[in-house]
């Protein structure tokens, strides 16, 4: 945002983050020198910088101004009692309407929210988070969510996500996979974790990764796709097109120059069927194509069209995919 373009809503709402998160940081008496230069350099950087660090100010120092409430002269038999839990009643009335006041601007609803457990089995889910992050998280998926103060983290045990991220360059987004680490500011990207394998998509922005035995990330940018074969492989990446990220979001499954074998355990989470390859080696032919994610039995329908293969129901739940004899 520069000094001469109208501040969107987004903008507003990251501005308010940034400067409730500096305010907190600036009366905690724990402040570093380093932080302090980066406060003054963040407060001259923008004027909406500075407006929205005094509004949040002007809202504390009105709080500090309110008139306290007449004493009641208590029985002089009652006084030692009340001289003891005086201060502490005032203290947690004090924390109570700061935490009203300071509420809009503060990260306590993400606190609230430690430890978080989000699980699918049949149908997708789309959840928005404390901070205005949107995840979509694909069938038979699971993943814990554990925000704190200094960082926003979220472990995926299994299954396929969708991320959204809302931008806070004080609070990094860190995802953990079987040892790797995904991490971003504000982003939109696809992470999939099936066994050991790690997978991520990037739609929009700029995702780190990288395996937490290894201290060199691999930077992803838009149209990247990176896979992790296990905590200790190497990161293998290529360019996808950006329209096909985590396109099972709108009902469809799209795979390009992908192995028959992984694209049959996608379908595993939309079609019943057992399939038997005939000869195994068919599990390594690559295939492309699109496929409604409703209709997902017209995929086996389509296949003989996309590979020089037989498809044999031989009954309503097995299927056998065998090689035709000629191109053996």
């Amino acid at each position: 945002m520069t000094h001469n373009s109208l501040p969107t809503k987004d903008d507003e709402n990251r501005i308010d983050e940034e400067a409730a998160l500096w305010f907190t940081r600036m009366h905690s008496q724990r402040i570093s020198a380093l932080e302090t230069e980066q406060f003054k350099q963040w407060l001259a950087s923008s004027s909406a910088h500075a407006k929205a660090y005094d509004a949040i100010a002007t809202v504390w120092r009105d709080f500090d101004a309110m008139p306290r409430p007449a004493s009641v002269k208590l029985a002089e038999e009652k006084r030692p009692f009340f001289r003891l839990w005086r201060p502490l009643g005032n203290t947690l009335a004090a924390f109570f309407i700061a935490a009203i006041l300071f509420l809009p601007y503060s990260h306590l609803p993400s606190m609230l929210l430690n430890n978080m457990t989000l699980v699918t089995t049949d149908s997708p889910k789309e959840v928005t988070l404390p901070d205005g992050s949107s995840l979509f998280l694909n069938r038979n998926t699971r993943i814990q969510v554990a925000y704190e103060t200094p960082v926003r983290n979220v472990y995926l045990e299994n299954g396929n996500v969708y991320f959204k991220v809302k931008s806070n360059p004080y609070r990094p987004f860190i995802i953990q996979a079987d040892k790797r680490r995904i991490q971003v500011v504000g982003t939109e990207f696809e992470v999939n974790k099936e066994a050991q394998q790690i997978s991520v998509n990037v739609s929009q922005g700029i995702v780190s990764f990288q395996s937490l035995e290894n201290d060199h990330p691999v930077f992803l940018l838009a149209g990247d796709s990176a896979v992790s074969q296990s905590p200790n492989s190497q990161i293998t990446r290529q360019h996808i097109d950006t329209r096909d990220v985590a396109r099972w979001r709108f009902g469809e499954l799209v795979f390009v120059d992908k192995p028959l074998s992984e694209v049959l355990n996608e379908l595993k989470n939309y079609s019943s069927f057992n399939i038997e390859l005939s000869p195994i080696s068919l599990a390594n032919r690559k295939i492309s194509g699109r496929l409604n994610l409703r209709q997902p039995d017209t995929f086996f329908q389509a296949l003989p069209s996309l590979l020089p293969v037989q498809v044999i129901h031989q009954d309503k739940n097995n299927i056998l995919i065998i090689q035709n004899k000629k191109n053996k």
